[in-house]
């Protein structure tokens, strides 16, 4: 009996020992598993706050050097695996780059961002500003095409046209759908599966917001950049091997995002945050502004002023008289600021706008009018006579809003607004009422000068006739309107005398004169002529090939005082006088809109955390206009010192 309650006890014994050494583990395990958790969130957390070390650097730089390219554009040593913070560091080392023996716990930021002279191999460590890109909620669609085409490639299936009309079609006011496409205004989106929603018909918020539209895939905005690094890695030239799909032909296909923003504008104020003198108002009040700009020379103050009269029109002046629409939807020819006569269909907002190609065929498709209400309070630069369907339509806001919109000349509706008369009070200077409705064109677009030429066109709803006004001659007329203050050296002297402007006033026009009224504080779109990749030079119309080689080699040669406005172009031989005043009033040399990606990572471990913001430096601080943290698409980034990093040599 004894014997058998001993073989009894000796398993029991053992089972609780079995059981206790499992539930010992077990809680082991699970200690070490919380332990290495909070490890992870810690390390999580210290690389945030390294990226965002990085944010705040950045805006430092800004405050102070945002005109000064070599300052943010590629500057490795301030921006690049700059120390945060470190176990055992002196610190001195905080905010330097400092290398210490491996192991050692560091955490690092690093400023990083696509180098436009290449798609494939390098970055630099700087920042994007948004102007180096092309405005998706004023692009015309000529702009647009260029864009789309490379994206889509040679592919055969895919129509670059159809994807823009229906782009137009999505930001546009109207409900008429454009090109062949029927259901781009509606059907096809109510129609979508598994959840159908309405056609926008209004501005963009981001470029994201193109995979709503009819046609536009991850594909075509992405590419096969889908890590969206500017790198070509070896799962993005595989084929279909690994996600995502590839052709596999060695080179990198960028898609539409690289090239597209929705928040670029310039103050319309001039490098000191002075207001600009402007050319098309009062001529008192320009004479007193210009007097300061040039001092010691009335002669110059004498000749732009006789020069912004006699150009840019004032009670009907240079410019041509609208041209009274047909039947269709957009009949209408184009004037100056004010005084010309408005042509008005028998449609609803019939006026046409003010390009060269509306004035000529009234019943034409160039027509627009206010876009965008009450958008910033600003307006969009000068169209230079793209001709076909890139009127602006109107797309709302309150009068108010709309009150410092005096014309939109990259929309794509053709319908305008009917314009008003100029104000008798002053001729030169719009009232309060016209600068709430103004169209395309009124405030400089080019326009053919005739005497009441009977002319055809076809607008949208059916042919018509109608007939150019008169243009006006208020003071010796001209041969065609300020569209920006570069067209002041084309203008010839009067009596006998010369042009007393040469190159040396170009950079001192740009910054401190313009052809906006006060009431526009903001010009939407402009391009940074400084930072804009190869494909976004494309887009500008009017420029060559040879001349886009020469723009971009002869850009990196100059130093950041020399490019401070886009006069360079012609001082620097890069371009002729006319190519330059051609384009403009779509071109800038500053940066306003930056957008920061900050990589935050340590050097004893492979973790990283990747933030964008981008940032306004409108006022004396950079102010966070968007912000998000894109950790999920991974640190592909040569940044650590082992990863035999890509640096061009500057």
């Amino acid at each position: 009996m004894r014997r058998m309650r001993r073989a009894v006890i000796l398993p029991l014994v053992l089972v609780v020992l079995l059981v206790m050494g499992v539930f010992t583990a077990a809680f082991s395990f699970r200690v070490h598993a919380d332990l290495s958790s909070a490890q992870a969130v810690e390390s999580r957390l210290q690389t945030r706050l390294a990226a965002q070390a990085g944010i705040e650097k950045v805006k430092l730089l800004l405050r102070t050097g945002r005109y000064d390219m070599d300052i943010w554009y590629n500057n490795p040593d301030e921006l690049h695996r700059i120390v945060v913070w470190g176990y055992g560091l002196d610190r001195t080392d905080i905010g330097k780059s400092e290398e210490y023996e491996e192991g050692t716990a560091v955490y690092r930021f690093s400023i990083v961002a696509d180098d436009p002279t290449d798609d494939e191999d390098f970055i630099r460590f700087g920042l994007t500003d948004e102007a180096s890109k092309l405005n998706l909620n004023t692009a015309t669609e000529q702009q647009l095409m260029v864009l789309m085409q490379a994206a889509v490639g040679e592919s055969e299936e895919i129509d670059p046209q159809e994807i823009v009309d229906a782009i137009l079609d999505w930001r546009d006011a109207d409900s008429t759908p454009r090109g062949t496409q029927t259901d781009t205004e509606g059907e096809f989106y109510r129609q979508a599966k598994p959840r159908p929603y309405e056609v926008k018909n209004g501005p963009f918020d981001t470029v994201e917001e193109l995979l709503l539209v009819k046609g536009v895939t991850p594909q075509i905005l992405y590419g096969e950049d889908f890590d969206r690094n500017g790198l070509l890695t070896l799962n993005e030239d595989d084929e279909d091997e690994t996600f995502p799909l590839d052709n596999m032909d060695g080179a990198l296909n960028r898609g539409l995002y690289p090239y597209l923003t929705v928040q670029s504008y310039e103050s319309n104020v001039t490098l000191e945050s002075r207001p600009r003198a402007y050319l098309l108002g009062n001529e008192a009040a320009l004479r007193t502004e210009l007097s300061y700009v040039f001092e010691e020379e009335p002669e110059l103050v004498d000749f732009i002023v006789s020069a912004a009269r006699s150009q840019g029109g004032g009670g009907g002046g240079a410019g041509g008289g609208g041209g009274s629409g047909g039947e269709g939807d957009s009949g209408g020819g184009g004037g100056s600021q004010s005084g010309r006569k408005a042509g008005g269909g028998e449609s609803d907002e019939q006026s046409g706008g003010g390009a060269a190609a509306g004035a000529k065929d009234a019943g034409g498709k160039s027509g627009g009018g206010v876009l965008d209400g009450g958008r910033r309070g600003g307006i969009r630069p000068a169209d230079t006579g793209d001709a076909g369907r890139s009127g602006g339509g109107r797309r709302g806001g309150s009068k108010a809003d709309r009150r410092s919109q005096v014309r939109n000349p990259r929309g794509d509706d053709p319908k305008a607004d009917e314009a008003e008369e100029a104000s008798p009070d002053d001729p030169q200077q719009p009232s309060g009422e016209q600068l709430e409705d103004k169209g395309p064109g009124e405030l400089g677009d080019e326009a053919e000068l005739g005497e009441g030429e009977e002319g055809e066109g076809e607008g949208e709803g059916g042919e018509g006739e109608g007939a150019q006004g008169e243009a006006g001659d208020a003071s010796g007329g001209g041969s065609q309107q300020i569209r920006s203050p570069a067209d002041l050296l084309l203008v010839e002297g009067t009596g006998g005398q010369g042009n007393p402007l040469t190159l040396e006033h170009l950079p001192i026009l740009m910054d401190t004169t313009t052809v906006y009224p006060p009431e526009v504080q903001e010009i939407q779109g402009l391009v940074n002529i400084n930072t804009a990749p190869l494909l976004v030079l494309r887009t500008l119309p009017g420029l060559t090939a040879d001349q886009i080689t020469a723009i971009l080699e002869r850009r990196d040669e100059l130093d950041s005082e020399t490019k401070i406005t886009t006069a360079w172009l012609v001082t620097e031989e890069v371009l002729d006088l006319e190519t330059y005043a051609q384009i403009a009033p779509l071109i800038t040399a500053r940066a306003q809109q930056f957008r920061i990606e900050s990589l935050g990572y340590g050097d004893h471990f492979g973790m990283v955390t990747r933030l964008e913001v981008v940032v306004d430096t409108v006022g004396p601080l950079a102010q966070t206009i968007y912000s998000r943290d894109l950790t999920h698409l991974g640190g592909r980034y040569p940044i650590r010192e082992e990863d035999l990093e890509k640096l061009r040599v500057q």
